[in-house]
This record gives C-alpha cells, sequence and structure tokens, in this order.
C-alpha cells in the first residue's frame, strides 16, 4: 500500500449543502473509499485559502487513487480536487540513493551543448 496526500477547495454549491443539512463526510465517503481498496488515515477540514480539505490515505496504486479523485471531482463538490504520492524518510533516501548511483549516466542539456 503506497501513501497519498489528497488537497481540495470545497465548491460553493457544498458549502450550501453543508449548510442545509449538515454532513459526516468521512462517513458518507469511507465506501467510496472501500471500493478502490483504500483507507483513509487522516480526514480534514482547514482554514487555508487554496485549500479547505486534505486527507491522507493509503491506497494500492496511482491509478486507484487517479479514479477515485477524478470520481469525486466530477461529482462537483470541489472546485479544485489534485492528489500526491507521499513517501516516507526512508524511501525518499532510497529513491536518492538510486539517482545518486545512476547519476554518472545523465548528460544535462548544457553539458551537451558545449561539447566541441
Amino acid at each position: 500500500m503506497q501513501k497519498y496526500i489528497i488537497t481540495g477547495k470545497t465548491s460553493q454549491e457544498t458549502a450550501a449543502s453543508m449548510l442545509n443539512k449538515p454532513q459526516n463526510r468521512r462517513e458518507i465517503t469511507e465506501p467510496l473509499a472501500e471500493a478502490f481498496g483504500a483507507k483513509f488515515i487522516e480526514f480534514l477540514y482547514l482554514n487555508h485559502p487554496e485549500f479547505d480539505f486534505m486527507c491522507v490515505v493509503m491506497a494500492k496504486s496511482d491509478e486507484d487513487i487517479a479514479a477515485t479523485t477524478n470520481l469525486i471531482y466530477a461529482s462537483g463538490a470541489f472546485s479544485s480536487f489534485n492528489w500526491y504520492r507521499g513517501f516516507e524518510a526512508e524511501d525518499w533516501k532510497n529513491i536518492f540513493q538510486l539517482a545518486s548511483k545512476n547519476m554518472a549516466t545523465y548528460i544535462s542539456a548544457k553539458q551537451k551543448s558545449q561539447e566541441d
């Protein structure tokens, strides 16, 4: 299972719907996450100017998260909705170790342009 961060800005329509009938959206959306084999770790609303929703999800693949977030975004509940893969510190270190090991095989465009 991989870790993903999802952020979004709820739409005006969602705010109006919540005013008319306050809801615990985590409880309501957990079956959708489970249908894609995902599990919420965190499910938070924020007072940030760019996004007011954030969750941390464990899921099997990028494709599962892309499908889930596309479905939710298409519903109109959010004016923006984005997902990002999250890496633990040890995993991030291993990624850089792999890059470091293969660094000598890379030639930048600048280096190539300065050849002969």
